[in-house]
């Protein structure tokens, strides 16, 4: 993320309030954009609904946008980290003529495995109307492509247009929601959402083309990254996967709602957890601004002293740096998530009523938020071990999160109401805890591992 680094650290070099205010919003704006942008539009046309469509419509219409994330994440996530990682590569050759040529790659490549993937799915198995089926399709497929776009948008340095992109979007799909479904109902609000996402994601391409022009038409070249590196593949796929696997669980169950023919939610459990996920936004948001800042720089650092072949001790110096600059950023995100995640937990019993929540929600609500809580740090320690190159141990900690959480959230549900989310949160516990002592290790070995991975010449 070479571009919103560098746009963050010229931000903070202001040393102004508004500067660190803005630094702060972008990189929210990165780590949670189309999640956040997509709770707002979502819960905007929710109001909207309330008096002009069916609750069945309705939630007809909340779920199909669910679905369309849900699987079109864990799809994309085939290629996420593979398509990062080649992209990094061209980066540190400076390689910018092939920036523009590999977006539409890769947008050719999710285009026609969501295809396949989708349109079965929505075409034959569904008893959706024509337009709904064909918009639920182009939302599938735009949502893919957004995905893919926000890999490449963290390389460029302009915050006016990404933002424009999702706010544009946002509004778009609120205002053609609103008047298209005065006309044709759930039908309507789709056709109006469908339009703000494929808004956003012609901005933001738009703005990879002017940010790296080729005359290259199209590259493939990322797909070797698929061989090279089979544990990025299904690094991305696990996560993804293990992000949904309790929804999943919880959708197909008895105590699950059948929304039509196609379609299945779990409303007692998927709302406080959507709700608790909420409350990550700040470690995002922070975590991005320390890597990409304060850490980036004793990374660099440390791996430059290695490959300009300093002494030992020069090493070990820049290596000492650079962890005391890790545990500065681990100790900051503690007490800033940490107090947010207090408060988010003493404050849910008088949040159930303004949310329109009810009390049930309460335990399934504070679990979530421990859980999130959890989750994020197992998260940001999955992306460190990918830093150091660790992929074998990042691999490990997604799998295990995906299996505990499909064991676990299987266990929780049958043991009933009072035990609801508490699968999730220890899924999410127990692979932090692997993964902390994993990490540990690495770090303390780092120099004998980083000498010991180097090829044999």
């Amino acid at each position: 993320m070479a571009g919103i680094g560098f746009r963050l650290r010229r931000m903070l070099d202001q040393e102004s309030y508004i500067a660190t205010i803005k630094a702060y919003l972008y990189s929210a704006l990165i780590s949670s954009g189309p999640w956040l942008i997509t709770i707002l539009t979502i819960g905007a046309l929710g109001v909207l609904q309330t008096r002009r469509l069916p609750f069945e419509e309705s939630m007809v219409f909340r779920t199909t946008i669910i679905y369309v994330y849900a699987f079109s994440l864990i799809a994309v996530g085939l290629i996420q980290m593979p398509l990062t990682r080649y992209l990094a590569d061209l980066l540190f050759a400076r390689d910018f003529q092939m920036y523009l040529p590999t977006y539409i790659g890769a947008l050719l490549a999710v285009g026609g495995f969501q295809t396949l993937v989708g349109a079965p799915a929505i075409f034959v198995f569904t008893e959706w109307s024509a337009i709904y089926k064909l918009h639920a399709f182009v939302l599938y497929l735009t949502v893919s492509f957004i995905w893919v776009a926000m890999i490449f948008v963290s390389t460029i340095r302009d915050f006016t247009t990404v933002s424009f992109a999702f706010v544009a979007g946002g509004f778009v799909g609120v205002a053609g929601g609103y008047f298209l479904g005065w006309e044709m109902g759930k039908d309507g609000y789709l056709v109006g959402f469908a339009a703000g996402q494929v808004v956003i994601f012609m901005v933001l391409t738009l703005r990879v083309a002017l940010e790296f022009p080729s005359s290259i038409p199209v590259s493939f070249e990322f797909l070797r990254n698929c061989r090279t590196f089979p544990s990025l593949v299904l690094i991305g796929f696990f996560y993804n996967l293990a992000i949904w696997i309790d929804k999943f669980v919880f959708w197909f169950s008895p105590v699950g709602e059948r929304v039509d023919v196609f379609l299945h939610t779990c409303y007692l459990y998927d709302v406080p957890m959507y709700l608790a996920y909420l409350t990550i936004v700040p470690a995002m948001s922070l975590f991005l601004i320390r890597i990409e800042t304060s850490f980036y720089q004793y990374y660099k650092s440390y791996y430059g002293a290695i490959v300009g072949k300093k002494s030992l001790r020069v090493i070990r110096e820049q290596k000492a740096a650079m962890v005391n600059s890790m545990r500065l950023s681990i100790n900051r995100l503690l007490r800033i998530q940490g107090t947010l995640t207090l408060f988010a937990l003493l404050s849910v019993p008088y949040l159930i009523k303004p949310l329109g929540l009810n009390w049930l929600h309460l335990s399934i609500l504070r679990v979530g938020i421990l859980g999130a809580f959890l989750h994020v740090l197992m998260l940001l320690l999955s992306i460190g071990m990918l830093y150091f190159e660790f992929r074998a141990e990042a691999l490990l900690v997604t799998a295990l999160f995906l299996v505990l959480n499909t064991v676990l959230s299987h266990y929780s549900l049958q043991a009933g109401l009072i035990y609801y989310g508490y699968g999730y949160a220890a899924a999410c516990f127990v692979a932090l805890l692997v993964g902390a002592v994993v990490m540990d290790y690495k770090i303390r070995n780092l120099e004998y591992i980083t000498f010991v991975m180097q090829p044999v010449k």
